[in-house]
């Protein structure tokens, strides 16, 4: 039987009470934070005390740099010209009820010459895992978040190529679309293919910062609460505070570092911040790529469009390469609608489009034939067929 939308009636309805009363509610909460951060003093020396005993609990808050926590810093000019490159990726998961265990990683890319009236290079490589050594850990089949990070992996890739031909004759601004951080998880049974796969992507990090290029990740819509942290654990009454009192927000519970910044003016962004999450404390810092993070407004006053930008501490400790990051942004979010169009244009290209998938199942078919194998579908996916489910 189809959805019965009529049944959701008085769920949506109450839905809808539910969102405008708790916009509301966090709405009058805000103001706190902001005045928070404002007076926060960067160099105090119990605020660095209590982010030195926070970070022994493996806290994910934000660690102030050189630049006052409240500052605000206006979009610097784009120089007149730079090359702007992009990749993004999309995936196929295997799906152990078709009829062969694979799964597709294509990366789209783009290469916008910036002040000159080239057309964009633009481009997609789709690659194909079936191998053994692709599919399986030990007994188990790749886990989905597996196959996210080699499809991220892919996009590093992809650009440390791309900035390595563009070569150092004019700046080079390379972006993905998502964090710099890859999650790996911690699960023993993924460990050595996590390894492999961090490994790999540290190494694709050093190439592109070989090439005098800069590298950023930009966050649309951005959840997370570093800096809501960061005050949190600065309004703590004592010093040998412990795991426990680091695990809820207080007044700032569900606020966001996106609502934070919403004040920024349009082109402005906030301070920079070092990401204090234990991936990025314990495995990037080491081998030299620290990450950062700044928030910046490429909407208007009365739309605000708030970004979180990610980017290697080499990077931001270099003035004209973080105002590249800083005004590539920018200047490609006028393009696309308050998100860099290049990214929009990257994701277009990687997409797989349902048609397509369908194409391609019927080229492994074929290939399975060919072979002698019997491309069979199993009998729950038969059902769903017959039944119009999926």
């Amino acid at each position: 039987m189809a959805l019965e939308l009529n049944k959701l009636t008085d769920q949506v309805s109450g839905m809808g009470e539910t969102l405008a009363a708790r916009s509301t509610e966090l709405a009058a909460r805000l103001p706190q934070a902001q005045a928070a951060l404002k007076s926060m003093v960067d160099d105090d020396p119990i605020l660095q005390r209590k982010i030195e005993r926070a970070l022994s609990f493996h806290w994910a808050g934000a660690i102030p740099t050189n630049e006052p926590v409240h500052a605000r810093f206006p979009c610097p000019a784009h120089p007149e010209r730079a090359n702007i490159i992009a990749a993004d990726g999309s995936q196929l998961y295997p799906n152990r009820h078709g009829i062969a265990l694979y799964y597709l990683i294509n990366t789209g890319s783009i290469i916008f010459p910036h002040g000159i009236d080239d057309a964009p290079t633009c481009a997609s490589e789709p690659h194909l895992f079936y191998k053994n050594d692709d599919m399986y850990m030990g007994e188990h089949l790749i886990q989905g978040n597996l196959v996210d990070s080699q499809r991220d992996l892919a996009e590093l890739r992809e650009l440390a190529r791309l900035t390595a031909t563009e070569g150092e004759s004019v700046p080079t601004l390379a972006m993905v679309d998502n964090g710099l951080l890859l999650y790996l998880g911690l699960h023993s049974s993924n460990q050595r293919r996590s390894d492999e796969i961090l490994r790999d992507y540290l190494r694709a990090l050093s190439e592109i910062h070989t090439t005098g290029a800069a590298i950023c990740g930009v966050i649309d819509r951005p959840r997370a609460a570093n800096v809501l942290r960061l005050l949190h654990v600065a309004e703590l009454d004592k010093n040998d505070f412990q795991a426990e009192d680091l695990r809820q927000l207080g007044d700032y519970a569900q606020l966001t570092d996106r609502m934070l910044f919403e004040s920024l003016q349009p082109g402005e962004r906030s301070a920079l911040f070092i990401n204090a999450s234990p991936e990025n404390m314990e495995k990037y810092m080491p081998r030299g790529h620290k990450i950062m993070f700044f928030y910046v407004n490429t909407g208007s006053i009365d739309q605000p469009g708030i970004l979180r930008v990610e980017l290697p501490e080499w990077v931001a400790i270099q003035p004209q390469q973080l105002e590249l990051v800083h005004a590539g942004v920018v200047e490609q979010a006028r393009f696309g609608s308050g998100f860099p169009y290049v990214l929009m244009r990257a994701h277009e290209l990687a997409v797989v489009t349902w048609k397509q998938r369908g194409q391609l199942e019927q080229m492994v078919a074929g290939s399975m034939l060919r072979s002698g194998v019997s491309p069979i579908i199993s009998r729950k996916a038969q059902g769903k067929k017959w039944t119009d489910g999926g």
